[in-house]
């Protein structure tokens, strides 16, 4: 697959063709793939079933769902989610998640979802929280309450992607502070993209222990 340059909407990311979504049916085969991940944390897995990190040390948060491989091509669509003012990517995106989660019947859905908090400095800069506007579009798909009022971000950390793995849990620590008392009993994290997943467990951990049940993570890609 070559990318050739995002005209949204109107034409495919990758290959121009007309279309009203971000990318066509034919693109979406390389986009969108099969991949087998532990259910708790969702790295890659030879079968489906909770890889050895997590057996080892149980993160606080109980499952995570992804969409996307954050490899070529989906980098590309996400880079320009966050980075070159696409917030309209987010409808896309929710739009195929919300199928993915519609077809396991099994799931049980959270009445909230809690975007990942940028720091009020970082947002004026990008001009949007590319998580807030995923986690809308997905409440409107799936019928749930999107809540900002949970949490925030009180340190404006260095963005992780600049970092290197080792240093990305201390960036975090104690970045977030809880704004309510009140914490739901099953609620979804919903973020862009997980990496080390230092910045999930760090907000999983705030909510765990004010006494969240059952914790899950969503997001658009993972590495």
């Amino acid at each position: 697959m070559e990318v050739k340059e995002l005209i949204f909407p109107g034409s495919c990311f990758f290959c121009l063709t007309k279309t009203d979504f971000a990318w066509c049916e034919k693109c979406e085969k390389d986009l969108i793939q099969d991949i087998t991940r532990c259910p708790v944390c969702a790295r890659r897995s030879s079968e489906q079933s909770v890889c050895g990190a997590c057996l080892k040390r149980q993160p606080c948060f109980n499952s995570t769902e992804v969409l996307l491989n954050y490899q070529f091509p989906a980098n590309f669509l996400i880079k320009s989610f966050k980075f070159k003012n696409k917030p309209e990517l987010a409808r896309c995106f929710a739009e195929k998640f919300a199928e993915k989660l519609k077809r396991n019947v099994a799931l049980t859905l959270p009445k909230t979802i809690v975007p990942v908090p940028l720091h009020a400095k970082r947002q004026r800069e990008r001009g949007y929280n590319q998580s807030l506007e995923f986690a809308r579009q997905l409440s409107r798909h799936l019928g749930l309450e999107t809540n900002t009022s949970l949490c925030k971000r009180t340190i404006n950390t260095d963005p992780q992607s600049s970092l290197p793995m080792k240093t990305r849990r201390k960036n975090v620590k104690g970045a977030f502070s809880l704004c309510s008392s009140i914490i739901p009993e099953h609620i979804a994290i919903v973020d862009d993209v997980i990496t080390t997943g230092s910045t999930i467990s760090e907000l999983a951990n705030l909510f765990r222990k004010a006494g969240c049940q059952q914790i899950d993570v969503w997001a658009i890609a993972r590495t």
